[in-house]
């Protein structure tokens, strides 16, 4: 068994990526299947496996490895379509998931949609009110028992959920973090009496400080985690009777791989899981290529996410938000918007200006131009419109465009209503998203307090190349890197990660801190690292760890995590870890803000990662600059600073070599994307085969 296999399924495609011994990788793209994602993860492997001559039992009979991201809890998140969730919490505390924080309102959602600040909503309930039940108990903030539990009152509280027809119970007490012995009767309770439910506490998900943020994160990961279950137990169920030996691995929105026996069981841990598997990979291939500071940019079907990462390490937040809910679950720090490709495309009322997201035209209908129903016109409609597309040559022609379709679609939904011609309405649609996205750079780093110049700028997803020649010359990034396989990036960041546990605990602190109490908190919280590594088949000697800390001013309520030096914990380790505060504190927020405060250290983290043995990849030696061997036609397309539609070379992207350089304008067309060169920007091919684009000679 040589191969490697990583899926990543989108909302519109399901990506796969294959690695064998020699480190050769191959890919294929298949389209998505909401009603059942398990269908269109089985097609990309067998695409791939067709690509190599091989059937899909083959490729699976070959494979040892087989690493899956999945957006299965997101869409049952944003859907509404989890579990019936009941939520057992101590009593007087009912309200406070409902009652939510005052930023719940605008948590999560885009700058625009902020004008209106009367017509936003809370968070729709997933646990509604009835469905809540309070248990006399409490414990302190000292983790010590103030009242016992009354086991006859939690049991009648349970039963009242099972007669209501809940699927789930979530289990959330005050300070259980600190002292857990409250939560793990009740839920010895709930398996005892009722062993068809699902049971989630707070102590096993998020053991960590913040009552509603940890309640929210127990109750998401009960009501998602059915889905979750029958969805991975569908998939291992396809892949073993189609000749896979081993167990899917899951991804993590963490980043890193768990064992799927794991996944089903946290599946708040998979939201967001797809997008980071981009940021790993760009985090990856910066090491071979010498780039430590990446902004990476995944553009979709969907959605454009953006990610850090800083001196090689991802950027990770704390509290991320999920559909307005605040979290203490740590994940990879991804912003995302409704901005990719099958975007559509509409005429604001009242205002009557062009707008385009967040809606999507999803993989059915899908665009206009498709043919198979839709009628609305979307961001693919307005390139292919304005050439950019070759209408035979989508996904290498497997499906034909139709220019036609595409054309009618933007002529009566908004070229029409605006008094612009087709071309003109298609090159807005193209300037808005190409905008929208540059902003999104903007405020992911700037709004963080790095300079974009700073940073190397990765492109991919199936329309990432479109597009990136305009949005990196806007935000100005110092370089611009396509990767040789662009389209299913994410899947390659998925096959590039290793198993990874990260276990954290809160212990409120006021500094100066005791270096044995955080010694022995490290500990054990590595012990628990290991021991969860360990058991997903981990040697002990291929596993690392590493630890952070969350830290605040005094009488602050934001925290900004803090790496803590190995080796044994004392004043001058201490003082480095301050210091290390100050300095992100500053860049995040400005000097001067709280230099008088007490610092206290509220969450500790352990991350461990099992290093697995991979594939590897191999540079070329770097050839001749002239690509004429990858030329293959020419077509008119549209570009604005040439004043309209000009003969334009074509370029193969598999038939590109390292050391080519192609000048703009041009466009490189390859099965799963294509590439735009715009006029006076340059395309250089790299020994590992990436693109890298010179765009700071012009754009459009």
């Amino acid at each position: 068994m040589d191969r490697l296999v990583a899926v990543d399924s989108g909302g519109t495609f399901t990506d796969c990526v294959t690695l064998d011994a020699a480190g050769r990788i191959g890919s294929a793209k298949a389209p998505s299947t909401p009603s059942d994602f398990s269908e269109g993860v089985v097609q990309s492997v067998a695409r791939a496996a067709a690509s190599e001559d091989l059937g899909l039992d083959d490729l699976l009979a070959r494979t040892g490895l087989f690493c899956h991201g999945t957006t299965v809890a997101t869409n049952a998140l944003l859907t509404r379509s989890g579990s019936a969730v009941g939520l057992v919490t101590t009593r007087g505390h009912e309200d406070a998931i409902i009652v939510g924080r005052t930023i719940q309102k605008a948590a999560g959602v885009a700058e625009s949609e902020l004008s209106n600040l009367a017509h936003l909503e809370k968070a729709i309930p997933i646990v509604p009110r009835p469905l809540i039940k309070g248990v006399t108990e409490r414990i302190d903030y000292r983790g010590s028992v103030v009242v016992p539990i009354d086991l006859d009152e939690a049991a009648g509280a349970v039963d009242e959920l099972v007669t209501a027809g809940v699927e789930a119970i979530a289990v959330c007490f005050l300070w259980s973090f600190l002292n857990p012995e409250h939560e793990r009767v009740v839920a010895d309770l709930i398996r005892s009496d009722h062993p068809e439910l699902f049971v989630t506490v707070s102590h096993e998900v998020a053991p960590v400080i913040k009552e509603y943020e940890r309640c929210a994160t127990t109750v998401l990961n009960g009501y998602l985690s059915r889905t979750t279950h029958t969805y991975i137990s569908r998939l291992q169920q396809r892949l073993a009777d189609g000749g896979l030996a081993n167990d899917p691995v899951i991804m993590q929105s963490i980043g890193g791989l768990t064992r799927a026996e794991v996944g089903k069981g946290r599946a708040v841990t998979l939201l967001g899981s797809g997008p980071t598997g981009g940021v790993f990979g760009a985090a990856s291939l910066g090491r071979l290529i010498g780039a430590e500071n990446i902004v990476t940019t995944d553009v979709g079907g969907t959605s454009f996410d953006v990610g850090l990462v800083v001196d090689g390490e991802p950027l990770v937040v704390g509290t991320p938000v999920f559909d307005k809910y605040h979290t203490v679950l740590p994940v990879i720090d991804v912003v995302s918007i409704g901005a990719g490709e099958g975007s559509l495309a509409w005429i604001e009322p009242g205002t009557g200006l062009v707008k385009v997201g967040p809606q999507s035209a999803g993989a059915v209908p899908g665009p206009a131009c498709y043919g198979a129903g839709g009628t609305r016109p979307t961001v693919t409609d307005a390139n292919l419109v304005l050439g950019r597309l070759d209408p035979d040559y989508f996904l290498g022609g497997e499906r034909r465009l139709h220019v036609e379709g595409a054309s009618e679609a933007i002529e009566t939904h908004v070229a029409a209503p605006t008094g612009l011609s087709v071309t003109e309405a298609a090159m807005a649609i193209v300037d808005i998203l190409d905008a929208r996205m540059a902003d999104l750079v903007r405020m992911s780093t700037i709004g963080r307090g790095y300079d974009p110049r700073e940073f190397a700028l990765f492109a991919f997803g199936g329309a990432g190349p479109l597009h990136v020649g305009a949005y990196a010359a806007d935000v100005g990034t110092r370089l611009t890197v396509v990767p040789t396989n662009s389209a299913v990036f994410s899947a390659f960041g998925i096959a590039a990660s290793d198993p990874v546990s990260v276990i954290q605990a809160s212990d409120p602190m006021v500094a100066p801190f005791d270096p044995e109490r955080l010694s022995a908190l490290y500990a054990a919280l590595a012990e628990r690292a290991v021991a969860e590594l360990t058991a997903n088949g981990v040697a002990r000697e291929n596993i690392t760890t590493g630890r952070e800390v969350e830290m605040r001013y005094r009488g602050q309520v934001h925290e900004v995590r803090v790496p803590v030096p190995e080796g044994p914990l004392g004043p001058e380790s201490l003082a480095v870890v301050m210091e290390e505060f100050r300095r992100r504190y500053n860049r995040r927020y400005g000097s001067g803000a709280a230099a008088d405060a007490a610092i206290e250290a509220r969450t500790f983290v352990v991350r461990g990662v099992g290093r697995q043995a991979k594939p590897e990849l191999h540079p070329e030696a770097l050839g001749s600059e002239d690509p004429a061997g990858a030329l293959v036609s020419e077509r008119q397309v549209y570009f604005r600073p040439l004043e309209g539609f000009v003969p334009t070379p074509i370029y193969r992207r598999e038939l590109l070599r390292p050391g080519n350089s192609v000048p703009g304008h041009a466009v490189i067309e390859a099965v799963d994307t294509t590439m735009v060169v715009h006029p006076g920007q340059r395309a250089d091919v790299d020994a590992w085969g990436n693109i890298l684009l010179d765009t700071t000679g012009g754009r459009r």
